[in-house]
């Protein structure tokens, strides 16, 4: 008898997650194979430090995963899907017959304002040692920070403006902070017992504050605020990198940018019920790698019910962990995301989770400290 198939397309923390999940869940009842083009996890939460020279933005080789978890690592991307068939295929043409399909590919980035510089996790950090060395030699006075409309996961962007401030005081240097978002307040997805401790701490770094703000860049140096009309002048404007969804031919997509919508057991709706989503790709208004991770473990729980091996597991429950740098060290913000929106939030000056990493993950938390 066949071992039941799986097929997990994409290796970030959704992916590796699901996969170190799965493979609990369901012992060697499974066949897993693994489609990543890339030969590593990019292990990327650390970039903003990366940025400050602290911390290595780590990467772990795929091989090393795929042997750990007795599953095949396919070094190649997802082309499209024939859901009747049960086949998956690869950009160079080979068919993956599945049981199980889970979709972790992450958001397809997509262009900003020719006029603002896109902060990443893979490759914003020689971009901005370049704009700290410019406040250095005096190059640059005056700095913007925009958190765009589209989905995104703002807190690198506070992270960058905290230490940007926290450097410029140490050394003396006058530089003007200013922070747009269109959220009502700063990191209003935790509620407003933390949003109100940002802002405070936010005013005394010195960082100018503009909520329930778009902007639009009409040209270099010129930031026009929506809808207060305000116009600003920040000699270097840095925003977020926006993604779309992933566009998956074949597998059903939101109209809005092509997420995927998924269910309360991460299922992609209205694709048959044996297409699973985690991460950047959903449709979740908010982008966290604990979250993505927790979408990991409910879609592995829902594969490993498919094949038999358990029964059908909780709805998932998301709970929104992170941990902000400010210039003063740690905060640990909590929430519940009910409907896009976090409720119940509190701020912590030491960890409420059990392990000390900036993403909390089930799995892969443990399984990365076994490997460093």
């Amino acid at each position: 008898m066949e071992r039941f198939k799986v097929v997990i397309c994409g290796a970030g923390i959704a992916g590796v997650e699901a996969l170190l999940r799965l493979r609990r869940l369901a012992g060697d009842q499974v066949d897993i194979t693994l489609l990543n083009p890339r030969g590593y996890l990019d292990y990327r939460p650390l970039a903003v430090a990366e940025s400050f020279g602290d911390e290595q933005v780590q990467r772990f080789p795929l091989d090393r995963i795929a042997a750990d978890t007795g599953a095949r690592w396919l070094a190649d991307s997802l082309g499209w899907v024939d859901r009747t068939a049960q086949l998956a295929f690869t950009s160079t043409g080979e068919a993956l017959a599945y049981d199980a399909l889970l979709l972790s590919l992450g958001g397809k980035p997509c262009p900003t304002s020719p006029f603002m510089e896109p902060f990443n996790s893979r490759h914003g950090a020689g971009m901005y040692r370049e704009i700290l060395a410019a406040i250095d030699s005096g190059r640059v006075r005056s700095l913007a920070f925009v958190v765009p409309q589209e989905p995104s996961w703002p807190l690198p962007l506070y992270e960058l403006a905290f230490l940007t401030a926290q450097r410029a005081a140490a050394r003396s240097q006058d530089v003007e902070l200013t922070f747009i978002t269109p959220a009502p307040a700063p990191l209003a997805v935790f509620g407003p017992a933390v949003s109100e401790r940002i802002a405070e701490i936010m005013g005394a770094a010195g960082i100018r504050l503009y909520c329930g703000s778009s902007a639009d860049m009409p040209a270099r140096r010129r930031l026009s605020l929506v809808p207060s009309g305000v116009d600003l002048r920040p000699e270097r404007t840095v925003t977020l990198q926006r993604i779309t969804g992933p566009d998956v031919p074949g597998v059903p997509g939101d109209a809005r940018g092509r997420f995927l919508e998924i269910d309360e057991h991460c299922r992609v709706r209205n694709a048959g019920g044996r297409i699973f989503a985690a991460g950047d790709a959903t449709n979740s208004p908010v982008k966290l790698g604990g979250l993505s991770a927790q979408q990991g473990d409910t879609a592995a729980a829902g594969i490993a019910h498919l094949a038999g091996c358990t029964p059908l597991s909780r709805p998932l429950h998301p709970v929104l962990c992170a941990a902000l740098r400010t210039g003063e060290g740690y905060l640990y913000l909590t929430a519940d995301l009910i409907a896009g929106q976090g409720w119940h939030g509190r701020i912590d000056d030491e960890p409420p989770w059990d392990d000390g990493h900036k993403v909390v993950a089930a799995e892969l938390g443990p399984y990365l400290d076994g490997l460093a």
